[in-house]
């Protein structure tokens, strides 16, 4: 089953995701992070996947970017534990 939500970027901007993954990073416990795509083709057989801190707003959620260096280079490193490539 696919796991379909609607969020909201940093500009108010709604877009229908699906979310392929969520986890939390050492050091950033109150963060959630979600591993999701709008299922845009890159070529026939990958999409494009983003990264960004998951806040539940309400009844909506809301994607916030990950602009910290430190955090980025945190969250790359959990996110190749989680097998998502290198993180780039």
């Amino acid at each position: 089953m696919e796991n379909i939500i609607d969020i909201y970027d940093e500009n108010g901007i709604k877009y229908t995701v699906e979310i392929l993954d969520t986890f939390t990073v050492a050091g950033y416990e109150d963060k959630t992070y979600v591993v999701y795509t709008r299922n845009i083709e890159i070529d026939k057989d990958n999409v494009e996947v983003y990264v960004s801190i998951l806040v539940k707003d309400g009844d909506n959620y809301r994607l916030e970017t990950i602009s910290d260096e430190e955090e980025w280079k945190a969250v790359s490193k959990a996110m190749e534990e989680e097998g998502f490539g290198d993180g780039e």
